[in-house]
């Protein structure tokens, strides 16, 4: 199936025009160069279809085209990837068919939802997944807390009626210094996702909220403890732990599971004669983590 230049291709999160080489994840510009667009458009012609480095060759440069065609081709490839934050061991867009090219791996896509007001929709439902907190000077922890927000943000996405902020767009966010409410209102969203996530030897704990931005209220959370942190499949397995609850929040727009605090009946008080004490402060995860793996 021939695409058409005029018309922008979507599949996953991406809308890819090959006519201006211009590709876009949830409508922000994606940095992607000409070969590396070429070689998209080619794919994406023949979605599900192997194409061969014979054939790419052919369509990328004419026959009196005088070029490193294997690391052209190669550096191509890995723009390409990149752009798509996909990975050659464990593809989701473009996959190596051994002994032969590439293909491009066939995204079911959503059906689109009707647009009512588009100011309405993106003041209701809208998300900043932010990075997580790192107390410690872990250099390899916070990299791995990064990739697991940006799994994160990848599969909230592609929930239907949900605006999820890129990745690009909230990753210099810090919870530490302004209040959870501040943020929100900076990024014009109605949620925000914190975590903190801490490291104790082989073990990582993981802990989540969705707080609504209009008071600071907690919605849902998320509590987690992930053996083995060297595992190949970490930040997969912790991106899907935290995914498949939330998702069932963000679907009913997290009203079925506001936590609210009540408070106790005065006459209570006056029949018991009761004195009101402060709640205890929550332990930190830091604490938490320390208990459970002693």
């Amino acid at each position: 199936m021939k695409v058409r230049a005029s018309s922008p291709l979507c599949f996953g999160v991406f809308e890819f025009n090959s006519e201006s080489n211009e590709l876009r994840k949830q409508g922000l510009k994606i940095k992607l160069g000409p070969q590396a667009g070429k070689v998209l458009a080619l794919l994406l012609e023949r979605p599900g279809q192997p194409r061969t480095r014979e054939e790419l060759r052919r369509a990328m440069w004419p026959a009196d085209t005088f070029v490193d065609f294997e690391h052209s081709l190669n550096k191509a490839i890995y723009v390409l990837r990149g752009a798509l934050g996909d990975s050659a061991t464990t593809p989701r867009y473009i996959e190596t068919v051994a002994g032969q090219g590439y293909r491009f791996i066939p995204i079911m896509q959503e059906p689109k939802q009707p647009i009512v007001n588009a100011k309405d929709t993106r003041r209701s439902d809208s998300l900043a997944v932010l990075s997580l907190r790192n107390e410690s000077a872990d250099a390899e922890l916070s990299f791995l807390g990064l990739r697991v927000v940006a799994r994160v943000i990848d599969a909230l996405a592609e929930i239907p009626g949900i605006r999820v902020l890129a990745y690009n767009t909230v990753q210099h966010y810090q919870a530490r210094d302004r209040s959870p409410q501040h943020i929100a209102k900076e990024l014009g969203v109605t949620r925000l996702l914190l975590g903190e996530l801490v490291r104790r030897g082989a073990d990582l704990f993981l802990h989540v909220e969705l707080i609504d931005a209009a008071d600071g209220a907690l919605l849902w959370g998320l509590q987690l403890k992930q053996a083995d942190a060297q595992a190949p499949d970490c930040v997969e397995q912790l991106a899907r732990k935290v995914c498949q609850p939330l998702r069932a929040v963000l679907a009913h727009g997290g009203k079925r599971f506001r936590i609210r605090a009540e408070r106790p009946a005065p006459s209570n008080h006056r029949r018991h004669g009761n004195i009101l004490k402060m709640r205890p402060s929550r332990p930190t995860l830091a604490k938490r983590a320390m208990d459970l793996s002693s």
